[in-house]
């Protein structure tokens, strides 16, 4: 079992110079660094729920989330977005089908992820504008974005 176990290994480890550098920041800097990463993942989270709300509309729901990096959002039942992943994927729009991060698929079939990390806050708003445009010509979802209807709705 262990000549498995270390045919696994490929490579030497971090070297000693990354190892004190990394010892050396996060003694004086890790902290003030957090604080700044959490500021802007709140904001760019606030950012991705604003474009959601304004987007879709009453056709998804969400929770604002307590930590982590990414929204989940529940959209009406006629959405598979594991459908919805191909087309966006087509037009350049990331997100991750809730099936394939739930333990049960059908369940998570409405659901998807979306990684508000990255990209930057306008990103973010052409994203789930380019997304919601797709959704509704997929699915019929949603009818509205903001006050205006979508295909003479």
């Amino acid at each position: 079992m262990l000549s498995r176990l270390l045919a696994l290994k490929t490579d030497g480890g971090t070297g000693a110079l990354e190892q004190m550098v990394l010892a050396e920041y996060l003694a004086g800097g890790f902290d003030a660094h957090v604080a700044a990463l959490v500021g802007t993942l709140r904001a760019k989270c606030a950012a991705m729920m604003e474009a959601v709300d304004r987007e879709f509309g009453a056709a998804a729901e969400f929770t604002a989330p307590k930590g982590g990096i990414f929204l989940w959002v529940t959209l009406p039942e006629a959405v598979d977005t594991g459908r919805l992943f191909k087309a966006a994927q087509a037009e350049g729009v990331a997100i991750n089908p809730g099936s394939e991060w739930s333990a049960d698929a059908a369940a998570g079939a409405r659901r998807l992820r979306l990684c508000f990390a990255h990209p930057s806050v306008e990103t973010i708003r052409e994203g789930v504008a380019r997304l919601a445009a797709i959704c509704h010509r997929e699915f019929g979802v949603p009818v509205r974005s903001g006050n205006v209807g979508r295909g003479g709705a």
